[in-house]
């Protein structure tokens, strides 16, 4: 019985140990930096089409990826954590591509033509496709 005990109490202090140096490591994890990254280039028309026609294939082909869309601007807004919000106008006026910004990317306006480099995060359907840790590339 004590061997029994000693193999369980053993046990417990591995797991112990390894779970917490895999929460100390994702933790610690370095953010993505997705300026440094070559990102897929696509208009936000081009986007929004893919997602339409076939969700399962474009979400494959883009989820978690860097992203460089250009396209004209629609909305700009401020959500709730502070950060400027772009949405890309499509050729459906009930679809948009959301665009979030990691930092402040100045002054845009509804009408500009930009390019944001992000990470699509997903996509709503019906509604959008959503990019985020964005930043202006021109």
């Amino acid at each position: 019985m004590k061997k029994v005990w000693k193999i369980v109490v053993a046990v417990a202090i591995v797991s112990v140990i390894a779970g917490g140096s895999f929460a100390w490591y994702v933790f610690n994890k370095p953010h993505r930096d997705v300026s440094r990254e070559k990102g897929l280039e696509l208009t936000a028309q081009k986007i929004y089409d893919e997602f339409k026609a076939n969700e399962e294939a474009a979400n494959k082909k883009y989820l978690d990826k860097a992203i460089q869309l250009t396209g004209e601007v629609a909305t700009v807004s401020t959500n709730q954590d502070g950060n400027v919000v772009a949405d890309f106008k499509t050729n459906d006026s009930l679809f948009v591509i959301n665009c979030t910004f990691k930092t402040n990317p100045g002054a845009i306006k509804p009408g500009d033509r930009i390019t944001f480099k992000g990470i699509c995060t997903g996509y709503i359907p019906d509604a959008n496709v959503v990019i985020n840790e964005g930043v202006l590339v021109k």
